[in-house]
Formats: C-alpha cells, sequence, structure tokens
C-alpha cells in the first residue's frame, strides 16, 4: 500500500510551524506494516493545492492531508480536494449544528465564518474532532483513499489515531516485526559498528541520534522474524551493557525510583531546569521527585544549598567540588534519597583555558556517597544543556542500579 502525507500551511514552509504531525504518523503506521512512501509540504495557495493533490492520486493508494480545515479564508483543502477530485462541497446541515453545539459548551460565540466547516466534498464521511472545531473528513474517490485533518497535533493525532490507524491496519497485511532500543553514552560510530557486527545480514537496522542518545531499530520479516528478533535483541543489549535503556532516560530514572521507593531533588545551574521539565513529563513522578531549584547564582548556591563560600572562592562555580556540595545540599534540605545536580559552562561565552565552553560538572548524592564526574560538551547552548541534562540523568540512573 503506496501511502502519502500532505502537509498544508505557509507556516510550514516559512518556519513558523514544525510539523510535528509528519514523524507522527510514519512511526504509528510503521507499527501497523505501513510505510510512507511520499510526503509533501504545500502552502496556502489553491492552484498548487490541487497540483499537489492531483500527484498525489497518480502515485498513492491512501493520502493522509493535514491542515486546512479551519473557517478562515487560508484554509483551502475542502477547495482544493473539491477541483482535484471534482467532488462538489455540499452543506452539512448536522456538521454545522454539532459545531454551533461545541462553542455553546465553551461559552463562546460562533462566528459566521464558522459555517464554512459544514460543507465537505460530495461522498465525504465527517470525522469527529473532539479538540477542536474543525471535522475532518474521509473520501474514496479514483482509487485514492483520503483522509484530510486539522493541522493542530493536539487535533490531528488523535483524530488520526481513532479513524486511521484503525483502517488501515485492517487493510494492510504485516509480514515483518520491528525491535527497537537506545544507547547512551557511546558515539554513533561505535553504536553501529556494534550493532552492524551483531545483526549482518539477518535483519536490517537504523540509527538516530539526539542529545547524547542513540535510538537503534532493528527489522526483519519471514516466518522466524520474531526468533531471529528475540536473538538479536538479547545480544545488542549483552553488548551494550549498562550502556543499554529501554525508553527515555527519563522514564527509566522514574521506573528506577519508583520500583525502590525513593525520592529525587534536583539542583540545577548550567540545565537551568531542564532536568526538572524532562521528569516532570513523565506521569507519576510526584510520587518520587520532591522538589528542585535553579541556583544559577552562587549566592543561590550557598544560601539554598550551603555550598561553602570558601569552595566557590577557591575552585569557583564550575568545580566537582561544587558540583558534590550541591547535590548533597539539595538531598540534605529537602529529605530526598538522591540528590542530583548540574554545574557548567553553556556558552557561548564565558570559558577559559582552564574551564572552557561546555565543561560540565554533574553529581549525585546517594547513601552516604557522591558520584561526581566531568565532561566536556561540543554544539551550541541548546546543546550543551540538553547533553547536559540527558547525562545527570544517566549518572543518576547509573548510581541507582549500582548503589
Amino acid at each position: 500500500m503506496r501511502i502519502e502525507v500532505l502537509s498544508t500551511g505557509t507556516e510550514l514552509l516559512r518556519g513558523r510551524s514544525v510539523d510535528t504531525n509528519l514523524g507522527a504518523i510514519a512511526r504509528e503506521l510503521e507499527a501497523v506494516g505501513g510505510e510512507v512512501r511520499y510526503h509533501a509540504t504545500c502552502g496556502d495557495d489553491l492552484a498548487r493545492l490541487v497540483e499537489e493533490l492531483k500527484l498525489a492520486a497518480s502515485r498513492a493508494d491512501v493520502c493522509i492531508m493535514t491542515g486546512g480545515l479551519g473557517p478562515t479564508e487560508d484554509d483551502l483543502t475542502r477547495a482544493a480536494v473539491e477541483e482535484a477530485l471534482h467532488r462538489p462541497l455540499r452543506f452539512r446541515p448536522a456538521l454545522w449544528r454539532a459545531i454551533r453545539s461545541r462553542f455553546r459548551r465553551l461559552g463562546v460565540r460562533v462566528a459566521a465564518i464558522n459555517r464554512r466547516q459544514a460543507f465537505l466534498p460530495g461522498g465525504a464521511g465527517a470525522l469527529a474532532n473532539a479538540n477542536g472545531s474543525a471535522p475532518g473528513f474521509r473520501l474514496e474517490a479514483d482509487g485514492l483513499l483520503l483522509f484530510a485533518l486539522p493541522g493542530p497535533p493536539r487535533e490531528a493525532l488523535p483524530m488520526f489515531r481513532r479513524f486511521v490507524v484503525p483502517e488501515l491496519a485492517r487493510r494492510l497485511r504485516k509480514d515483518w516485526d520491528l525491535w527497537e532500543g537506545k544507547a547512551i553514552g557511546l558515539p554513533e560510530a561505535d553504536v553501529d559498528a556494534l550493532v552492524r557486527r551483531i545483526v549482518g545480514k539477518r535483519a536490517t537496522y537504523g540509527l538516530t541520534v539526539s542529545g547524547g542518545v542513540v535510538s537503534i531499530s532493528v527489522r526483519t520479516g519471514g516466518p522466524s522474524r520474531r526468533k531471529i528478533l528475540r536473538d538479536l535483541s538479547m545480544r545488542v543489549r549483552r553488548a551494550l551493557g549498562r550502556r543499554f535503556i529501554d525508553a527515555p532516560i527519563e522514564e527509566v530514572v522514574a521506573r528506577l525510583l519508583a520500583k525502590r521507593c525513593l525520592t529525587i531533588a534536583v539542583a540545577e545551574s548550567c540545565t537551568g531546569g531542564l532536568i526538572a521539565h524532562r521528569l516532570t513529563n513523565v506521569p507519576g513522578i510526584s510520587a518520587s521527585l520532591l522538589e528542585t531549584a535553579v541556583t544559577y547564582s552562587n549566592g543561590s548556591k550557598v544560601r539554598r544549598l550551603s555550598v561553602p563560600e570558601e569552595v566557590l572562592r577557591k575552585r569557583g562555580a564550575v568545580s566537582p567540588e561544587v558540583a558534590a556540595a550541591m547535590a548533597e545540599g539539595m538531598a540534605r534540605s529537602s529529605g530526598a534519597d538522591v540528590g542530583l545536580a548540574t554545574t557548567g559552562i553553556a556558552g557561548p561565552a564565558g570559558g577559559t583555558r582552564e574551564k572552557p565552553v561546555g565543561l560540565v560538572y554533574t553529581a549525585v548524592a546517594f547513601r552516604g556517597k557522591t558520584a561526581v564526574t566531568e565532561r566536556r560538551f561540543g554544539g551550541g547552548r541548546p546543546d550543551v544543556k540538553d547533553r547536559a541534562a540527558t547525562h545527570a540523568l544517566n549518572l543518576a540512573r547509573i548510581v541507582l542500579q549500582e548503589g
């Protein structure tokens, strides 16, 4: 089955918005045996949208459109489908009643322009939108199965999962399986050499890198695919050892804390709250995370964490001694079982020959012992912060696993 995703919106082409829908759609289709063969992004221009739709109809069996279903003049998906697939728009009274009812529930006056959203191409079936006013639609025309979804991910993805995935899953015949894992703290080239040696010609694999974590996917087909994947995944995990994680690092840490009924508190300097942000993205973390503090200035390190002024004066804020004092002070003041801290130079300014930009010290205090690491991260300020946060969470994981 040839699947195309057609993203619409001038804001995507101008870089004002990022198309996160595509990645989610492609990943979830792959899980049920589908593969996105083509992807196009088109601005809010009727002639170009019609052209892209005709091209999709010529080369794909399924087209999933996102965007252009709002009520304004630049929302052109309905008009483009009408012209490209020769399906005149028809007013749907039931849709208009549902739209007005939603606005009433929200206590908002419905504008006359919203009536445009109650028009759908002839033969199209409406797809209910539980998170917005724009209904989607499903249409079969000239051998093309078309799904039109809203643009905002909070509307598009729930609609995609409710209506598109189940139908395509019924039509697809999945004859392969996929295993996924992550390697942390190893360069991509090292992970590639390790996985390539193990996988050989028994399967195909792919790697992606983000923030110091290498994601691994191994895929194979045939009648023995499950047995092959079990064997390959076991060998990859064994070869990676403690470098292997099976979920985002913040989820792994949260899981370890919950399993052992431990609590954690975090003191951050150079990462500016990023560790706390990532931990609080994990549902249920409130049972383990007691508190966090961004102690950016030397004064806040002294007042909040009881870091000795003499240590700051002699060793500087970016030092292993200060990182250790921060972690210990955070654990002590909060009553947490684990204290986690970072201090470093994120750049682009502030570095010296002795302490260059990218230098980060991380400390974990646990059960009377404090582990401290020194790392030097490349890239710009966001890269240093991101990689430092990943490393800090990974150090917490290692200490928890070994302690």
